[in-house]
């Protein structure tokens, strides 16, 4: 990739711009070089998506554990391209065993409702020194287990998949082949009730306390990682603050049998943290007004994925995944399970073009109303750049 020098001629916001907006002469690449130390470069990829529902119409491109749930249960076919992805990232050279590393990242898909809206992924600073780092800003939490998801034609929806991108201060540090990471992550109080005429302030959190533990080599990798943290909720009118103290337990990992084939096995258990668990958040922490009781309710998932190749351009994953928790006997309808199959096929029709054909199965079960299901198919192209 050939590296550009932005000299007094030619500002850095000036060079910018042009990268973005594909103005740029020919000369200049993705890399600018701004100084003898730093560097800036734009990346990201084009997504587009034709999906086709069975049973649900408007869920979005993301398909959520529960986006079944208050739909409208037509078929229904829609083109998507709202995780098309912008990157703007710095590498900056201290010393041969020192870099500050920086990444700002968006995409379009904020509402998940196939209209184009800028959403902000991630934004952070990353100071390595040799093998320490601490990384301040908005990322991939702690809590998941960033060494391989299932690989899916758009975004890993999988139930039970721990997959949630939020502030955050973290320290980590490398031995061998043993790493272990540490975190204050913004926390969140979800604290929802079944009267909603009652007032509650959740705006009084702490950080959520995050460690992970991990070991790998080429052959498998296994990491461990848990949440700690106090979740607080405040009844405003009876001037009355309750809290308890939640948990999560992350465990993962994943084996290579051979270049073409390799297995992922993830587990976690919450008390009061489903959050941290893509698309079942409402199940989390439950107020009732009266008895000023606070429940934090327990739930568990596990999923696993099979990836397999067929050539050196052609790739295939199948996977399962499912979350459970039982609801308490009082409450009234809430989630209770969701189960999530998938299958695909990913051709890589030229450098940084891939085109995929993926087939989705979703159901979910609630404590009182119907069941449902759906089937989607989804045909995507993406490119990276």
């Amino acid at each position: 990739m050939k590296q550009v020098n932005v000299t007094q001629r030619q500002p850095i916001l000036t060079a910018l711009i042009m990268t973005m907006l594909g103005l740029s002469a020919p000369s200049l690449a993705n890399t600018i070089e701004v100084s003898e130390r730093t560097n800036i470069t734009l990346s990201g990829k084009v997504v587009g998506a034709v999906i086709a529902d069975s049973d649900v119409s408007g869920m979005g491109v993301n398909n959520l554990p529960n986006g079944l749930f208050g739909k409208n249960n037509d078929p229904s076919v829609a083109i998507d391209t709202t995780l098309t992805r912008l990157n703007l990232g710095s590498h900056t050279q201290f010393a041969p065993d020192e870099t500050l590393k920086s990444l700002i990242s968006f995409d379009f898909n904020s509402s998940n409702n196939g209209k184009m809206d800028l959403r902000m992924r991630e934004a952070y600073v990353d100071w390595q020194i040799g093998n320490r780092s601490l990384l301040v800003g908005q990322t991939w939490s702690t809590l998941m287990d960033l060494n391989r998801f299932p690989d899916t034609v758009l975004e890993p929806t999988l139930s039970g998949v721990v997959f949630t991108r939020q502030p955050m201060v973290r320290w980590s540090q490398q031995f061998g082949s043993f790493r272990y990471d540490i975190a204050l992550e913004s926390g969140s109080n979800r604290v929802v009730t079944e009267d909603h005429q009652v007032d509650l302030d959740t705006s009084s959190h702490t950080p959520d306390f995050i460690f992970g533990l991990q070991t790998d080599n080429e052959h498998y990798w296994l990491r461990a990682a848990g949440v700690v943290n106090r979740i607080t909720v405040k009844d405003q009118q009876q001037s009355t603050t309750y809290s308890d103290t939640g948990w999560a337990l992350h465990l993962s990992g994943g084996i290579k049998f051979n270049p073409k084939d390799h297995l992922q096995l993830a587990y976690f258990n919450s008390r009061g943290n489903d959050r941290y668990v893509l698309g079942v958040s409402q199940t989390g922490p439950l107020f009732t007004p009266g008895t000023g009781d606070f429940h934090l309710r327990e739930s568990e998932s596990l999923w696993a994925a099979v990836g397999h190749s067929w050539t050196d351009t052609l790739k295939s994953t199948f996977s399962y995944g499912i979350w459970q928790a039982e609801a308490l006997e009082w409450q009234a309808d809430t989630f209770t399970q969701t189960q999530f199959a998938l299958a695909n096929i990913k051709w890589l029709a030229r450098k940084n073009l891939t085109f995929g054909l993926e087939y989705n199965y979703t159901h979910y079960q609630r404590s009182r109303s119907d069941q449902r299901d759906n089937h989607r198919l989804i045909l995507a192209v993406d490119y990276a750049f």
